[in-house]
């Protein structure tokens, strides 16, 4: 059989479990597989597994795709976006490395608000996905593409599905801190964050201005 069918069943059977554990963790709290269980534990090693599986088969399927059919009329915009999942999955091992491996398999480590935490409660996901909906339409083939589309379903389930969790660990702090930012990215919220920076620097280097002359 070749790989490439390996891969796509390994992927394919991978995103239907995750997502079908997912939602019977959502019926039953006994069932959850996520937010991940204790480390160790049974269930915990089936979602990272899984997990890691759909990821690697996602990346390895749609780059091979990428670079398999190298040219075409649409081959500057497989170019673009090929170039945004790039940045966009640098972007998401920075917010990896910022929130730590602890929270990242999650164990207590503190609610984190600062930094790019403020522009969106979840970077990780918000990133993830804007890299792999790009890289799988820049792989613009049917298996790469709809693994692509799988990954992302699963990424929103996570971030849906883990909100009752935190707010039952961190309480009213993050409630406020959900009052205040939203899940992915929002537009209007960048702007204001943009104005008010803005407002406190231009005010501070014109007085250091004053201050030279």
């Amino acid at each position: 059989m070749p790989i490439d069918t390996l891969l796509t069943i390994a992927g394919a059977a991978s995103a239907f479990l995750l997502i079908a554990g997912m939602t019977a963790g959502r019926v039953r709290s006994d069932w959850r597989m996520w937010p991940a269980p204790p480390v160790g534990s049974l269930k915990s090693f089936t979602f990272w597994t899984l997990f890691r599986i759909l990821n690697i088969v996602v990346l390895i399927l749609a780059s091979e795709r990428f670079l398999a059919t190298p040219s075409g009329p649409i081959l500057p915009l497989r170019i673009t976006l090929a170039a945004v999942s790039s940045v966009a999955g640098v972007a998401y091992l920075y917010t990896l490395w910022s929130l730590g491996r602890n929270a990242t398999y999650c164990q207590a480590s503190g609610l984190e608000t600062s930094g790019i935490y403020r522009w969106t409660r979840n970077p990780q996901y918000a990133t993830a996905i804007l890299a792999f909906a790009t890289l799988g339409l820049a792989a613009w083939s049917w298996d790469a593409t709809l693994l692509a589309c799988a990954l992302i379903i699963v990424y929103a389930m996570m971030a849906t599905t883990e909100e009752p969790w935190l707010e039952a660990r961190y309480g009213r702090a993050y409630l406020e801190y959900k009052s205040q930012v939203p899940r992915f990215f929002n537009i209007r919220h960048a702007i204001g964050e943009m104005r008010a920076l803005l407002a406190h620097r231009i005010p501070a280097f014109a007085n250091s201005h004053r201050g030279k002359r």
